[in-house]
């Protein structure tokens, strides 16, 4: 149990390239707000970015024509934070990203501040300097992993001390209000920004093999704003593949919840292992089924809930036999899900873990 003179004591910085609409930012977003919820100073330290999303109620500082991976920005970057650690009396930074933790570390040793780092994916080893270049995020005074998968990928330090804290679900926030009703289109939506592992091009592909029947049900949504050349491929790929009045393109947004709330299922198809892929216990929490690749993260919350709900990535077959399984048991799945996560992945049970670890490194 933490006392209210180490809650009082607790200055917090969380550092982060950028604010977007990923799982990564999103744990960041939340526990700001959590902390400030129980009255516990705390920031958020980010570059300026189009990627960033404006919220209100969190204390942002941005970082103006600086980046983390940009070597010679460093001299600034530093000066940055040292004048900003004396000012707001900044006494544990937890650091969720690798170019930070590489460029930050040892420096901020050296103002006695005490360190947690998040470590959300499995880093794939290659090169001394790519492996010596990940090893940083595991140089915190603590480390989260965000699944056991994560951290069964790593090896470990004895003496450092190492916690599997699951991404957590603002289950306030993600719940359904409108009552059970059939759509005449039952859309489909994938979550995740495109990008070149996130499976959209596979989605496509495999949507194209289902028979017309199921085509003329169904809608694919994604979230795009055209501009990267990845998403301007996937553009290419719908008119390709005819599929131009099938798939519904949305902008990104923080408002995630009105897209699960207008879909009828969601889908996480993945080409590598999530880290954890919190889009499927935020569409569980939301009431809606949901797909995803029995690989990762996503395997590690769908084995405790319904394994039928998984599918090899690579194989339409073992896609199509999930797909058929959500569309007869929709309803036994949909009446089942959201108490899953309230009693295995809510935001609070993750904030507040996070939250004591914070508040045991100053004793």
């Amino acid at each position: 149990m933490t006392s209210n003179k180490n809650i009082k004591k607790l200055v917090c910085l969380q550092i982060i390239p950028t604010l977007g609409i990923g799982g990564v930012e999103t744990g960041v977003r939340d526990i700001s707000k959590y902390l400030k919820k129980k009255n516990i100073k705390n920031y958020i330290l980010c570059e300026e970015s189009n990627n960033n999303l404006k919220e209100k109620n969190i204390d942002i500082i941005y970082l103006k024509n600086l980046k983390f991976k940009n070597i010679f920005d460093q001299i600034k970057i530093r000066k940055f934070i040292s004048n900003l650690v004396d000012k707001r009396n900044i006494n544990l930074i937890h650091i969720s990203s690798r170019a930070p933790a590489f460029f930050l570390i040892n420096f901020l040793r050296k103002k006695n501040i005490k360190i947690v780092t998040s470590i959300h994916n499995r880093y794939k080893s290659g090169s001394f300097f790519k492996n010596w270049y990940n090893s940083f995020l595991q140089k915190g005074d603590e480390i989260i992993f965000n699944s056991n998968f994560v951290k069964n990928s790593y090896i470990f330090n004895r003496k450092k001390k190492y916690h599997v804290i699951p991404r957590g679900i603002d289950i306030d926030y993600f719940k359904s209000l409108k009552k059970n009703t059939v759509p005449k289109i039952k859309k489909i939506f994938l979550p995740s920004r495109i990008s070149s592992w996130k499976g959209h091009d596979i989605l496509l592909e495999y949507f194209s093999k289902l028979s017309p029947s199921y085509q003329n049900e169904y809608k694919l949504v994604f979230i795009s704003s055209h501009q990267s050349s990845y998403e301007k491929k996937i553009d290419r790929r719908v008119e390709k593949l005819s599929l131009t009045n099938k798939v519904i393109f949305i902008k990104p947004t923080l408002d995630i919840k009105v897209h699960y709330e207008d879909c009828y299922f969601v889908i996480n198809i993945s080409v590598r292992p999530e880290g954890f892929g919190r889009t499927i216990s935020e569409a569980l929490s939301m009431s809606k089924p949901v797909l995803a690749p029995n690989q990762g993260g996503t395997k590690e919350q769908l084995s405790k809930f319904d394994k039928k709900l998984m599918f090899n990535v690579n194989s339409f077959k073992s896609f199509y036999q999930a797909f058929k399984y959500i569309t007869k048991n929709y309803h036994y799945i949909k009446k089942s899900s959201r108490n899953f996560v309230i009693e295995n992945y809510s935001s609070e049970i993750m904030c507040q873990r996070t939250k004591d670890i914070y508040l045991n490194l100053i004793k």
